[in-house]
């Protein structure tokens, strides 16, 4: 009967998503033996052979968009094949979750931001944030430091985790898969630095069409848990001309009550953002109140998912 149960459509999703966040939450995959960190060395080096500074804009643009066409289907039809003529392609599918969710990492980092700015180790909080960050942080003061890591962390969940379990449900693991390594060559190609402005246009667009939805569906989730009114309020007062990410950081800031956005360095060039969010400044413990956030956010989340999952196999056609 359990088995049954597992092996259900309705719930089978739901149950994976579940054990997922669970041996996430008890076992990290080191760094340098995870498929990610292979996967990104790979977009670094890719990028050095058909990127010349050289090249026109235009140039830059379609080397951007062959590049991860010709990296990644190879190998994801090779995968697709693979799950397809497995006898258990659940837990190949639950693999490629774990693979491409990868969230610990980040909360840990974050944790150790905030013991290290609490215990005065600016240094060493700079450097742990470097592990989150693309900006500079040399020049940043402790409030900076605070939030700077308050906004990666929170983006970063809304990116690795809602967006990978969103089309996860859509696709299954093949799908998370895709998402995260095109997310992974976004972060590597990042637009806000002069060598991929270009180049990582295209990679940037189609991860942000990925990201719409879901990163909208957790981001209402989360203010619901901590301040649905102000996230709301703090939304409407930015321009509506202001960018989405703009708007994103706004509505998590309001939630928290915390001024997030403002000024930030990349690769020496000072990059112009609104600030918004609540009236106060964030503060060291702000870090600590953005981790029970992402959790709390986590667990509705999951509770929604499992309740949506037991609605479909009550009511759903019999099999």
């Amino acid at each position: 009967m359990p088995e049954k149960l597992f092996l259900h459509p309705a719930l089978q999703p739901a149950l994976i998503i579940l054990a997922v966040w669970v041996v996430e939450k008890l076992w990290v995959w080191p760094d340098k033996y995870h498929p990610l960190s292979f996967f990104r060395l790979l977009a670094l080096r890719m990028a050095e052979k058909v990127n010349p500074l050289d090249h026109s804009p235009g140039q830059q643009k379609l080397s951007g968009t062959l590049a991860p066409l010709v990296l990644l289907t190879p190998i994801l039809i090779c995968i697709g094949l693979f799950i397809g003529l497995a006898e258990y392609p659940v837990f190949f599918d639950t693999l490629l979750l774990y693979m491409a969710i990868r969230f610990q990492p980040v909360l840990r980092n974050m944790k150790r931001c905030e013991q290290a700015l609490m215990a005065s180790k600016k240094s060493l909080a700079r450097d742990k944030a470097k592990t989150l960050l693309l900006r500079e942080t040399d020049k940043l003061t402790v409030m900076g430091l605070s939030k700077a890591v308050i906004e990666a962390g929170l983006l970063r969940f809304f990116y690795q985790v809602c967006t990978p379990i969103f089309w996860f449900l859509l696709l299954g693991g093949l799908g998370a898969l895709t998402y995260r390594l095109l997310y992974e060559f976004r972060q590597v190609w990042s637009t806000k630095l002069p060598t991929y402005r270009h180049f990582g246009r295209p990679v940037a667009w189609i991860t942000g069409v990925m990201q719409y939805i879901p990163v909208r569906i957790g981001l209402w989730i989360l203010a619901i848990t901590e301040n649905i009114t102000c996230a709301w309020r703090a939304r409407r007062r930015l321009a509506k001309s202001c960018n989405s990410h703009s708007l994103l950081l706004a509505t998590v800031g309001g939630a928290l009550g915390i001024e997030l956005g403002g000024p930030a360095f990349y690769a020496g060039v000072k990059v112009r953002l609104p600030r918004g969010g609540g009236a106060r400044e964030a503060s060291v413990t702000d870090i600590r109140r953005a981790r029970h956030a992402v959790n709390k956010t986590t667990a509705t989340m999951l509770v929604l998912i499992l309740l949506g999952a037991a609605l479909l196999f009550a009511f759903g056609p019999k099999i």
